[in-house]
Formats: C-alpha cells, sequence, structure tokens
C-alpha cells in the first residue's frame, strides 16, 4: 500500500511535517534529522512503518510529476542510506524524498521557513533598533552564512545520479541535478 509513496505525518500540533519514502514489507526510509528531538543527528535510515508513525496518522502526499518509479525511488533512497548530512533549511527529510521521487532537490517547508525567517529580521529592524541599517546588514550577512553553511551539507548528487544509472541501467537522465529550494 505504502511503496515507493512520499508519506508524511504531522508533527508538534501540525506546525511541521516529517517525511519518509515506503518502500514495502511496512519500512520506510527517511530523514532522521529532528524526527524524534533536537539532539538526533540525522542519519538517512530504514525503519518500521510503526516507528515512523510515533502513533501519528500517516498522510501521502501525491506525485504528479513523479520522474521514477516505485522501485526507481526506492532505489534512489537505498542510494543514500547511512547518508549524514542533514540540514533542516537544505537537506531534510522532504528534500530526500522529493529527490527520491521527482529527481528534484526540494522542500515547500523549508522555503517557508527561510520566508518566515526573513520577515522576523524585517520585523526586529522596525521595533527600534538604535540602528536599523546596521541590524539589517548583520542579519543579512547571517543569513548569508548560514545559507552557506548549509549548501555544505548536500549529498554530491552527481555521483548519485552516476550510480544511479548505472544500477539501473537508464538511459537519457539528467546527471548533474541543479539545487532547488
Amino acid at each position: 500500500m505504502y511503496k515507493g509513496q512520499h508519506l508524511y505525518i504531522k508533527k508538534a500540533s501540525g506546525s511541521y511535517t516529517h517525511h519518509g519514502l515506503g518502500i514495502g514489507d511496512d519500512k520506510v526510509i527517511h530523514y532522521s534529522g529532528l524526527a524524534n528531538d533536537l539532539s538526533t543527528p540525522g542519519i538517512i535510515e530504514e525503519l518500521s512503518l510503526e516507528e515512523f508513525a510515533q502513533n501519528k496518522k500517516i498522510h501521502i502526499k501525491p506525485h504528479l510529476d513523479r520522474k521514477y518509479q516505485i522501485d526507481e525511488s526506492i532505489v534512489r533512497a537505498s542510494l543514500r542510506l547511512g547518508e549524514a548530512q542533514y540540514h533542516i533549511l537544505h537537506n531534510n527529510c522532504e528534500h530526500f524524498v522529493e529527490w527520491c521521487i521527482s529527481g528534484r532537490h526540494k522542500s515547500k517547508q523549508s522555503q517557508r521557513g527561510k520566508l518566515i525567517y526573513s520577515a522576523g529580521i524585517g520585523a526586529r529592524a522596525l521595533i527600534g533598533v538604535k540602528n536599523p541599517i546596521g541590524f539589517v546588514a548583520g542579519a543579512a550577512a547571517g543569513y548569508v552564512y548560514i545559507h552557506r553553511q548549509g549548501m555544505n551539507k548536500l549529498p554530491d548528487f552527481e555521483n548519485l545520479e552516476k550510480e544511479f544509472l548505472r544500477l539501473n541501467n537508464t538511459k537519457n537522465s539528467v546527471i548533474a541535478l541543479p539545487y532547488e529550494d
């Protein structure tokens, strides 16, 4: 039922979601970063459907733009097992599952987080900081620094795609994926 499907559960009263790829036999592959708590380092791992659900309702995200078939998506997920390059804004569980299914490294949740972060910076600058221009410049420099640090957490997509093509003997696939976030 869940094999090859983009699964997610709502966390913290629905304020964010945790994503995984169903692989059959009541198993899921997910990026564990922030799945359990803030101190758990993120790693891509296989676990039971029950462990993934954490007593919450499992939802299925439809993919009308699915590039990879079910078995191909599972192979792609398996290629990244053990990866420990989690970053909440740049390489999270949603990025991972989207890449497995659509070939695009993207996360709507991450995009919203960046917008909220930017709005917070702007609001703070408007609330009576002695030097708003200095504050905004400092906040922007901090944001750029965080962005660059997150970019260091991206997997080697080119080698992952080459390995996927080798394993699947697929023709006409794109090798170097653009970073999307």
